[in-house]
């Protein structure tokens, strides 16, 4: 499975996603998109990631990572 959960450094558990993957997006559009960042607010128990659309710059949103993992609406990019 691409996705396991990793502990080191004390960090917390990003389930192998690091800044610079590329996932698409299921669906009608087919879009890709690149982690830029991994945050972890203080009120949200989950952390959540940091997309920008490949060959947009300018277009971005932040996903629970739990939806990035989610097959039913992302997979990764080769």
């Amino acid at each position: 499975m691409l996705f396991k959960k990793q502990f080191g450094d004390g960090a917390a558990d990003e389930y192998g996603i690091s800044a610079g993957q590329r996932f698409r997006a299921k669906g009608a559009k087919s879009i890709t998109w690149e982690v830029s960042a991994i945050h972890r607010y203080a009120w949200e128990p989950a952390p959540h990631v940091r997309l920008q659309r490949v060959g947009v710059p300018g277009d971005m949103k932040t996903v629970a990572l739990e939806t990035l993992r989610d097959d039913r609406y992302f997979e990764p990019a080769s």
